[in-house]
């Protein structure tokens, strides 16, 4: 029934836009795609299509014709990525089955901080004055270290062209089941030697229920924020240029029971120096603090985190074959929490270099490393291969080999959280090593936690048959070892750290190894010169080895609904929790160059999984669990400019108001479980 009415809005939707066209001779040069630049996969500038690595680009253009708002918003829609929640309400962006923890975000190169659960909430990042997005797939740990084992999304912002101005201001509003405002305004100069970028945005929320009859919890309260951001460029000479950026967020949440203040600055500075024409040095510095302040009857909880990492980058070119990259930083980082004892530091020092070579004809090779030396965890070396062969003029043969860690956080090493109501603790490795000094059931908790590492493996091929196909093809796995797990501490006694004998004990540990695998789809094709379509599919596979190996013992079993007991084997052994098999999106876009018209519709599709294990097989998901039902969304937009100055934009997100109410009896109307349901908004964009 439900692809009975996508199918009937499809034909409806292509009917309209096919009969309001008129033929007209369009310019090829304008509606045929460039090659796009990135910058993230190799740290230079490279053709997308020429870079070994899988990587997605995610245009201005798409941006604005999507109707997206802020960063989850577009990410949704990109295959390979699937947007989770968890039991907090925390949601996070999934690469390739890898969780958020190991995904980094940057913002032109840089880390954005403040995780909360191990994810960024994407939604406090504004698509505001964004240029493009890159993502790339796999460990990247090689030139970005810590949290890029499962992958790097890098927000680029804007950079005027010579003697240009232009400005925008953005009326936003959503109606339907998210109420809320956005206005942006952001101008755009470059006059001789100077430039500079500058954006505003204020966005306000009446707050949403996902489970109105539970009377005692609100999905989201009201909220307030503001996002600044400036960047100021000056050309000194031809050989030296130098760049300064800022951001500045605050938003301000009141609930009936708290008052939370979220903050969130960084300042980035650089200096480049063309030495020759071969051989260039940047100077970095980056700054970001991100702080949150919840006041809760009269007590103060705080989570005050800040980063500030300088960092000498050099480039050398050979002739036009290959490039040198090679750089010198460290990381300072300090964080100031209510859950633990005084504010606590990291300190890193780092070292990388990236060879980027044509050995000959049609072949490219892209070797890299990096070592990260810190004071609190084990070092780590993290090498990557990447290579890509031009086999004829339609079909190019991509691949790439590389390791990706992530370093234990703060909480996993000096938490020190006590919930006596709840009867239990949890403390991080170096807490618990003080607490209990001297204890004998010590021994079994490492002072020193291990990075958790990956080894990433992508192979795939880039084909375009025709002029207007192209097609992308990447197989992938990921195999993660001394994954940090939380533990139950049943040799320690509570009293000795003042707590009642009855108390559980919970702490950190490495555990063995986990996989994902899988394949990935992507498609570009232009129909013709008013149509294009943008597809993509994604399987995952993923499982922990551990629970395979406990599984071949035979000793894993389920219980049924009438009370009786099935055996748990390989082949109906599901893998990890909050995985989808199968997922998958759709887009059709439109546009009419006679009438400056645009209208576009797209689906995003992820298929079941299971949230934990439901049926006691000791924590292991089979067939046999309560599973999340899949879903289907569809969002649909039209866009009209007039006058050359103004632009309106219409659109319905979830245009057939999926919620996921069929899965609330299986979970306790959990919201990680229910959809936000239909959405309507519409744009008012002054251009000058």
């Amino acid at each position: 029934m439900f692809l009975n009415k996508v199918s009937i809005f499809v034909f409806l939707f292509i009917g309209i836009t096919v009969f309001s066209q008129e033929e007209k001779k369009i310019d090829t040069v304008k509606v045929n795609d460039l090659d796009e630049v990135i910058v993230t996969a190799t740290r230079t500038k490279r053709q997308l299509s020429s870079v070994p690595m899988p990587v997605t680009l995610i245009s201005k253009k798409q941006l604005q014709q999507s109707g997206s708002v802020r960063l989850r918003d577009i990410l949704l829609e990109q295959t390979g990525i699937v947007m989770v929640s968890d039991f907090g309400n925390s949601e996070g962006v999934q690469l390739q089955g890898v969780a958020a923890d190991y995904t980094l975000v940057l913002i032109d190169g840089v880390p954005v901080v403040g995780r909360a659960a191990g994810n960024i909430d994407l939604r406090r990042l504004t698509v505001n004055n964004i240029k493009q997005i890159e993502i790339v797939k796999g460990p990247s740990s090689s030139l970005y270290g810590s949290e890029a084992l499962g992958g790097v999304i890098n927000i680029i912002t804007e950079s005027p062209k010579q003697d240009s101005f232009k400005g925008a201001l953005q009326f936003l509003t959503r109606g339907g089941a998210r109420n809320e405002l956005d206005i942006n305004a952001n101008v755009a100069t470059k006059k001789e030697k100077l430039s500079v970028v500058a954006g505003v945005n204020l966005n306000s929320s009446k707050g949403f229920d996902l489970s109105p009859e539970n009377t005692d919890f609100i999905t989201a309260h009201p909220h307030q924020n503001f996002t600044g951001d400036l960047k100021v460029g000056y050309d000194f000479s031809d050989k030296l240029k130098a760049m300064v950026s800022g951001r500045f967020y605050k938003q301000q949440q009141n609930t009936p029971t708290s008052d939370n203040t979220q903050t969130d600055w960084n300042v980035h500075t650089g200096l480049t120096h063309k030495i020759s024409d071969r051989w260039e040095v940047e100077y970095l510095f980056y700054g970001t603090r991100f702080k949150t302040e919840s006041v809760f009857n009269g007590d103060i909880a705080l989570f005050n985190r800040s980063l500030f990492r300088p960092e000498i980058k050099s480039k050398i070119y050979f002739g036009d074959k290959s490039t040198l990259i090679a750089g010198v930083g460290a990381n300072l980082d300090a964080l100031e929490r209510s859950a633990f004892d005084g504010e606590k530091r990291y300190n890193a020092q780092y070292v990388f270099g990236q060879f980027d070579v044509n050995p000959i004809e049609n072949l490219n090779v892209v070797i890299g490393a990096r070592f990260d030396h810190h004071n609190k965890y084990k070092s780590a070396f993290s090498p990557k291969v990447s290579a890509s062969y031009k086999i004829n003029d339609w079909i190019t043969a991509k691949g790439s080999v590389g390791y990706g860690f992530k370093a234990p956080d703060f909480r996993q090493l000096y938490y020190n959280f006590r919930n006596t109501a709840g009867g239990y603790a949890v403390f991080g490795t170096q807490t618990i090593h003080e607490f209990f000094a001297g204890e004998v059931g010590l021994g079994a908790i490492e002072r020193e936690l291990k990075p958790e590492s990956s080894i990433g493996y992508n192979f795939g091929f880039q084909l375009k048959p025709l002029s207007s196909l192209k097609l992308n093809i990447n197989l992938f796995r990921n195999d993660i070892q001394d994954l940090i797990d939380t533990f139950d501490v049943n040799s320690l006694n509570p009293q000795v750290a003042g707590l009642d004998r009855n108390t559980r004990i919970f702490s950190y540990r490495n555990i063995n190894n986990v996989y994902t695998q899988g394949i990935e789809v992507d498609l570009n094709y232009r129909i013709n010169q008013n149509f294009r379509f943008l597809g993509g599919y994604q399987f995952l596979d993923t499982g922990d080895k551990d629970q395979e190996a406990l599984i071949k013992t035979g000793t894993v079993f389920f219980d049924h609904s009438n009370g009786g007991e099935g055996k748990v084997t390989l082949s109906n052994y599901f893998g990890l929790a909050n995985r989808s098999k199968h997922s998958a999106n759709a887009k059709l876009f439109y546009e009419n160059f006679e009438h400056q018209f645009i209208a576009n519709i797209r689906t995003v599709y992820r298929s079941k999984y299971a949230l934990f294990d439901t049926n006691n097989s000791q924590g292991i998901i089979d067939n046999n669990d309560k599973f999340v039902n899949g879903n289907v969304q569809v969002n649909t937009a039209i866009e009209k400019e007039l006058f050359s100055l103004l632009k309106v934009q219409f659109g319905v997100d979830n245009l057939f108001n999926e919620k996921g109410t069929s899965n609330a009896s299986n979970f306790m109307n959990n919201d990680a479980v229910l959809l936000l349901g239909r959405t309507y908004y519409g744009r008012v964009t002054i251009n000058f």
